[in-house]
């Protein structure tokens, strides 16, 4: 079998495993759910507008983007058909400029400086080596254009919980979730900034989304006995930004830097 063959047979089962974590994943049954609306309310802070892409989408994270009156055209890059195709209903009401391509983010040809936000939601973790797509990222933004990631926090509280009752030995050991899902890393916030770095990027803003004592399961259990507890364990996280269950990051190109 020569590299051609080879890396064919590689792509296809990537693509096959990717269908098949979205047929599991549904976000409206998990408290990913209620963290998108938070995730989406920390971006909203940052976001410029006007040309986003988004890199995955969950069908609701793309509806609520496209409804911010601050973009006016969003383009969509998922490898799952079909994820592409829930999006695609869910949004087909929209009479901004919405565009989907059904591609691997490695294989996608990022437009150069063409987008003012690129936003990249519980993904950067799903890839082996995110440097070489965060290069392509820098080059596809326009000048002062912003990079919005948010992934899954190594040192998250229910993860430090995690470890002293013996479930994990450290916080960035695979849980059953991360290995469900198709995690290849587990971050905290110092290697994925160190990351950005060698990737051309610097911060321009982080912060910590959700203090998070529990589960998905048992947080979701939580959320439908008390929204309001949720609010306040938001709310305590901007105290605690290091101990919540996922990191917000606001970068830009360092060459933009003033």
């Amino acid at each position: 079998m020569d590299k051609r063959q080879s890396q064919k047979m590689a792509k296809a089962f990537l693509l096959e495993k990717l269908e098949k974590i979205a047929e599991i994943y549904n976000i409206q049954e998990d408290f990913d759910k209620v963290l998108l609306c938070y995730n989406l309310k920390t971006i909203y802070n940052f976001l410029i507008g006007k040309k986003v892409l988004e890199l995955g989408t969950s069908g609701l994270s793309s509806f609520l983007l496209a409804n911010l009156d601050k973009i006016e055209e969003l383009h969509i890059v998922d490898a799952s058909i079909k994820r592409i195709n829930e999006t695609k209903e869910m949004l087909n009401s929209f009479k901004k400029s919405i565009k989907f391509y059904k591609e691997l983010w490695e294989d996608f040809e990022f437009r150069e400086q063409y987008y003012t936000d690129i936003i990249w939601i519980r993904g950067i973790e799903h890839i082996k080596e995110p440097s070489l797509i965060l290069k392509k990222i820098k080059r596809a933004l326009v000048p002062s254009g912003r990079l919005h990631i948010i992934f899954p926090n190594a040192f998250s509280f229910h993860r430090k919980l995690g470890v002293y009752m013996n479930i994990l030995d450290e916080p960035h050991n695979f849980t059953e979730r991360d290995l469900k899902y198709g995690h290849y890393h587990v971050f905290d916030r110092f290697k994925l900034i160190s990351i950005l770095n060698n990737s051309g990027f610097r911060v321009y803003n982080w912060e910590g989304i959700i203090l998070k004592p529990l589960p998905n399961n048992k947080m979701m259990e939580l959320y439908k006995e008390n929204p309001k507890l949720i609010d306040a364990l938001f709310k305590i996280g901007k105290e605690l930004p290091d101990y919540c269950a996922e990191i917000y990051i606001c970068a830009i190109p360092k060459e933009e830097e003033k």
